[in-house]
């Protein structure tokens, strides 16, 4: 996380297995816990690719 929740950057465009980013990963693509934790794990830390990842499975 940034340390100014304001300012834009690069930590936005990543994804940890942090658990409330898991947790939002879980609500926005509606995947189980284990779904999206193999999705970080395949596709690396970035957002984009993420999805893209669940978007294909």
């Amino acid at each position: 996380m940034a340390d100014n929740p304001k300012k834009k950057g690069r930590d936005r465009e990543l994804v940890s297995e942090q658990g409330h980013e898991v947790a939002y990963l879980m609500r926005t693509a509606k995947v189980t816990r284990q779904r999206a934790l193999e999705a970080i794990r395949e596709a690396g830390p970035n957002r984009e690719k993420v999805m893209a990842y669940l978007g294909k499975k």
